[in-house]
Formats: structure tokens, C-alpha cells, sequence
């Protein structure tokens, strides 16, 4: 009796659950470029307390002052994980398909933090800022870490351009 088996191709794309979780270790200023002048555009902190909160470096009204800023909603400040159904929608699009890996995220309702661990182990983990504006993720903006024997660099290097 012939088998009524038939192979049928699958092409289904699927997005690793897990990459290297958010730690400790990720705590620390980042940074951002200006893309033109290769300067440092916005400077960031991730700090984890009882939760985990994300500050971005602002001048004050005052002269040549800056300070801290906490990045929230109108509600909610502390950063809590993305599910992997929320990841998997977000992550989804054709313009996150390369390079393949897995994304960690945490965020409030406006701002979140991610982290990119990809296939190729050799490969370095990268970060990005989210903005979400009604629901909707915005383009990520891919952030620097700044290296610990940076991070007591003069602030007024760190001046936002």
C-alpha cells in the first residue's frame, strides 16, 4: 500500500527565546554617536536598585550643568522584562532578520532597554534604546557601552552635543 505521506517544505522563521540575559554586568552609562561627526550625542545609565531604571544625561537651565534624568511613562519608572511573545512581536519584522540572534528587553511604557546576543559565538553582544509611542516600538538606536576604566571620564566629555 503506497504511503500517503507527502513532505511538505516549511518556512518558518523563528526567534531564539533566550540570549544573554539582562544582568548586573549591564549596569553602566552608554552612549550614543552622532552619526556625522562620530561625537557622543546622548548618554545614558542603567541602574538596578530594588528595580531596574534608565536615566538619560540632560542640561539643566543653569550654565554648563547636567544632571539625571529618570526615562518613564507618566505612571510606571521601573523597567520590567518583555515577555517572548511580547519580544517576538516587537522583533518580528523583516529589518530584524539579520543578523540573526536573540533579543532581551526590559521597559517601562515609553522607553526600554535591550540587549542583542547573536548566533555567532565570536560575535559581540550589542545594546539598543526603545522608544514606544502608542503601543508601538520605534526604531531601536544602538548604544555604546562605556568601558569601566572610561566611566570616570571628566562629565563635561560627556556633555550632550
Amino acid at each position: 500500500m503506497p504511503s500517503s505521506h507527502v513532505n511538505v517544505a516549511h518556512n518558518v522563521y523563528t526567534i531564539p527565546s533566550y540570549g544573554k540575559a539582562i544582568s548586573l554586568d549591564d549596569q553602566g552609562v552608554y552612549y550614543t554617536l552622532h552619526h556625522q561627526t562620530g561625537q557622543i550625542h546622548s548618554v545614558f545609565q542603567l541602574v538596578y536598585g530594588n528595580d531596574w531604571y534608565l536615566y538619560r544625561l540632560q542640561k539643566t537651565g543653569t550654565d554648563d550643568e547636567v544632571s539625571w534624568s529618570l526615562l518613564a511613562g507618566d505612571a510606571d519608572h521601573a523597567l520590567e522584562s518583555m515577555t517572548s511573545e511580547e519580544i517576538n512581536f516587537h522583533f518580528s519584522k523583516p529589518e530584524f532578520g539579520e543578523p540573526k540572534g536573540a533579543w532581551q528587553v526590559i521597559r517601562n511604557a515609553n522607553y526600554g532597554f535591550a540587549k542583542f546576543t547573536p548566533n555567532q559565538a565570536n560575535a559581540m553582544l550589542k545594546y539598543a534604546l526603545l522608544l514606544f509611542k502608542d503601543g508601538e516600538m520605534q526604531m531601536p538606536v544602538l548604544i555604546h557601552k562605556l568601558e569601566e576604566q572610561m566611566q570616570s571620564v571628566d562629565e563635561s566629555l560627556l556633555s550632550l552635543a
